[in-house]
């Protein structure tokens, strides 16, 4: 059976669409506990179709944000609202900063207006349709979609976006006219627009794997859509929508079908997938195949920079085949400079400098001046996390690394942290123990290392007489496993003092916290050996006692799944274990987690799902031409980075400039004078 919509699309030579069979949901009365505290931000919310779904789902329980000119429902304590003129981007890119993305369960773009029949031209010079009915929420969703709902308690369902449009009505739009600058009809504008936010659903669901889109084609219903066609109270205007009215369901009758589809878990394995008015899947339109989507954005997206609102320069290039990578790696990186929360704190951008031995503190484990002057140099990323800082003695391993456990300690950190914070960053410092990578040669009580069994690690390690081998360390009982989680406590607290704004557990990398979770390394019987949970639980424990003496937003935690170096094997088990250890720390709150990532894609996704705080990512060598790629992608809300900030301390300032980098020294890593350390030249010394 054909649908008025269809009729009309077929007008204009638009194809029938089709039902999708493989996608199968079954629409169940919405429970009263389904949306209760649920967030939700309805764009364009206040009249029609979006006033409708937004008073629906208020009823059902869910505090929605609605966006809009006019605000009709002041009355509803469930509905907040922001005015905002969404034909202008530099507005929707207001609203996209005041809505809580990180909270948002639902995010929901109803329809926007028909073109004229003569051009209209916004005040940014952009055709008033494709502002209203698409760029905007291009511009939106490329804001808020990295940061949708991942802090999120518990959520069952990963958050969501609905893009109302007429998709699978075979439109491609031409990206090459896209502003109509060149030729106008109504009809041909209008489908550049339904093209597009089809296209953002098809992008928006391979883009941001922890986040599901979906697209919604109401058909006709009487909302005023047409008004800007057919000119508002015109007579004609009154005539087809009351037509329409007589015909076809109200926004009411449609917004209570819908409501089922909206919170439906069946909808969970079928992001990018179409619904029609009656809530069927449907097929999207033929010919939308990645290259296309690529160029139709490309040319979205210079349109956007000629509003401003990517802080473009004032001459832009003319748009060509080539330029859909070089804006999206400019957007991309527009969007890693952008302010972040991190636990209490608002970051400046979402650089983080990796935490890296750098073995040059005091014999006894003192920070001196010259680190102070080495972090301070670097603190133009947002956060500085400093490097591997044991919490006791028993903790070092390496020759002259720094402690964080005696006044002299504290004492050396606050210049450090002082320094960091004159330059508008952040500071938390790794506590690392080292466990087994350790030799009586390096610390001073020449004391033999302790880890979850007495097993070697295979490993040699650098001693002040030369390379040794890594001894087999003293099995550490239960109670001094207790013990030494008290010894990381007494340590951040010890940090706090210090004027750190936070510590970072360093469960990384085949130290003492990596060798309790790998088989190879932990063979205890009590506790902490054996199952997943046991190996998991010194990590769990130390990172509860953590957060209970300074705050859980103060404290983050290191891992590196599948690492396996030093003797490490995680075992076929090893995924399972991130698993369920992520959603165990997840429960505490904490900071972020901080995760070295190798070549486990699928891991890496489920755990941005289980984790609901701020992840930061670091994948090492990964090369400069991808800075920015994982956080434009959603898969991080930070990227972190060792050796190019290593040997680069005004490294923002090149990345702005797309300036050379200096050449990381390896020789001078470990150990020395300022030689490698706090002498690498300044953009501005070298120019």
């Amino acid at each position: 059976m054909k649908s008025d919509d269809d009729d009309l699309h077929q007008k204009h030579g638009v194809s029938q669409m089709a039902l999708d069979k493989k996608v199968a949901w079954r629409a169940k009365p919405v429970a009263a506990s389904t949306l209760h505290g649920k967030q939700v931000a309805v764009i364009g919310g206040t009249g029609g179709l979006g006033r409708a779904l937004s008073r629906e789902l208020a009823a059902a329980g869910a505090r929605v944000t609605v966006v809009g000119q006019t605000f009709r429902d002041g009355n509803s304590a469930n509905i907040h609202f922001i005015q905002a003129d969404l034909s202008l981007m530099k507005e929707a890119q207001r609203v996209a900063a005041l809505l809580p993305a990180e909270e948002l369960d639902m995010l929901v773009f109803t329809t926007g207006i028909f073109a004229a029949p003569q051009r209209q031209e916004t005040a940014e010079g952009i055709e008033r349709d494709l502002a209203v009915s698409y760029l905007n929420r291009l511009l939106m969703l490329q804001q808020l979609a990295p940061r949708l709902g991942i802090r999120r308690k518990q959520a069952a369902l990963k958050p969501r976006v609905f893009l109302m449009g007429y998709p699978g009505s075979g439109q491609k739009g031409v990206y090459t006219d896209l502003n109509a600058e060149q030729s106008y009809s109504a009809m041909a504008a209008h489908m550049n627009t339904v093209a597009g936010n089809e296209m953002l659903v098809l992008d928006g669901a391979r883009r941001y794997p922890h986040v599901t889109f979906f697209g919604l084609n109401p058909g006709l219903i009487k909302t005023g859509i047409r008004d800007n066609f057919f000119g508002k109270g015109s007579l004609k205007s009154r005539v087809m929508e009351t037509l329409i009215g007589w015909l076809t369901p109200t926004p009411e009758q449609y917004a209570q079908r819908m409501l089922p589809l909206l919170v439906s878990p069946d909808l969970e394995r079928y992001s990018g997938s179409f619904f029609n008015r009656k809530a069927q899947a449907i097929l999207p339109s033929p010919g939308l195949d990645a290259q296309h989507i690529q160029q139709f954005i490309a040319a979205s997206e210079h349109l956007l920079a000629k509003t401003g609102v990517y802080e473009a320069e004032q001459s832009l290039p003319p748009l060509s085949s080539n330029t859909h990578h070089s804006m999206t790696k400019d957007f991309h990186m527009k969007q890693i400079f952008i302010p972040t929360k991190l636990g209490r704190y608002t970051l400046k951008n979402r650089f983080a400098m990796a935490p890296m031995t750098r073995s040059r503190a005091e014999f006894d484990g003192t920070p001196g001046k010259l680190t102070a002057e080495y972090y301070a140099q670097r603190a133009e990323v947002g956060l500085i996390i400093a490097e591997g800082t044991q919490p006791s003695d028993d903790g070092q391993g390496y020759l002259m690394t720094p402690g964080i456990y005696t006044d002299a300690h504290v004492a050396g950190w606050k210049h450090v942290s002082g320094a960091v914070h004159a330059k508008g960053s952040r500071l938390f410092i790794q506590l690392m123990h080292a466990g087994r990578m350790s030799h009586p040669d390096n610390t001073p009580h020449h004391r033999q290392g302790v880890a979850p069994s007495a097993i070697a690690p295979g490993a040699q390690m650098f001693t002040p007489t030369g390379m040794q081998d890594a001894p087999v360390p003293r099995a550490l009982s239960t109670e001094e496993v207790h013990q030494t989680i008290q010894d990381f406590r007494i340590a951040a607290r010890r940090a706090i003092e210090a004027g750190a704004d936070g510590v970072e557990i360093h469960g990384a990398n085949a130290y003492l916290i990596h060798q309790f979770l790998a088989p190879s390394a932990n063979t205890r019987t009590d506790e902490y050996g054996g199952s997943i949970e046991n190996r998991a639980r010194f990590a769990i424990e130390v990172a509860a006692a953590i957060a209970e003496e300074i705050g859980a937003d103060r404290t983050a935690i290191r891992l590196s799944p599948g690492m396996n170096m030093w003797g490490i094997e995680e075992g076929e088990n090893g995924p399972a274990l991130y698993r369920y250890m992520v959603a165990e720390l997840n429960k505490l709150g904490l900071a972020y987690l901080h995760l070295m990532h190798l070549d486990n894609e699928d891991l890496l996704q489920d755990i941005r799902i289980l984790w609901k705080q701020s992840l930061i990512l670091n994948r090492p060598g990964k090369p400069r031409e991808q800075i920015g790629d994982d956080v434009a992608a959603g898969l991080a809300d930070l990227e972190s980075y060792g050796q190019m900030i290593l040997a680069n301390p005004d490294f923002i300032t090149r990345l702005e400039a797309n300036a050379p980098f200096n050449e990381a020294d390896r020789s001078t890593y470990f150990g020395g004078t300022e030689k490698g350390f706090t002498d690498y030249p300044a953009l501005s010394t070298t120019h």
